[in-house]
């Protein structure tokens, strides 16, 4: 009997650790909407809904991100480093000053680079929370 006391007691206690930790995830995810909608302005190229439906004025095919098959260090790494010869921006300043994207230094991405944002950069938090409100609100889904 003292098993199945202890077993719900964690399950009990679980559960709460799952309430409170999707509160946190709520606060993140709307931090992550302000970036996206606003400063980094993904909407853009990838539409509102993150269906790839964009300004008709943005510069190329967005990526439909409800289709996305990328896991979240995977998304990290395409917002921080651009995609190379393609027009997805990299939004890390300082991308491609050492080997942290694709393990390529400048030189040897040369003219690929990835443009600039046209809106602003982001650090590595920004980028986790735009990262995290893509999983909660358009992959998958």
């Amino acid at each position: 009997m003292d098993i199945l006391v202890r077993m719900r007691t964690a399950i009990i206690a679980g559960g709460t650790l799952v309430i409170s930790a999707g509160s946190g995830l709520t606060q993140d995810t709307s931090f992550g909407e302000r970036l996206y909608h606003e400063k980094a302005d993904c909407a853009f190229c990838h539409g509102p809904r993150g269906d790839g439906r964009g300004d008709p004025r943005s510069p190329g095919k967005a990526a439909n991100l409800r289709t996305t098959i990328l896991k979240r260090e995977h998304l990290i790494e395409v917002i921080t480093c651009g995609r190379p010869r393609t027009e997805m921006p990299h939004f890390d300043k300082y991308a491609y000053e050492d080997t942290a994207c694709y393990g390529l230094t400048l030189a040897q991405v040369g003219d690929n680079k990835p443009p600039p944002p046209h809106a602003g950069s982001l650090n590595a938090r920004e980028i986790a929370a735009v990262v995290d409100y893509i999983l909660a609100n358009f992959v998958g889904k």
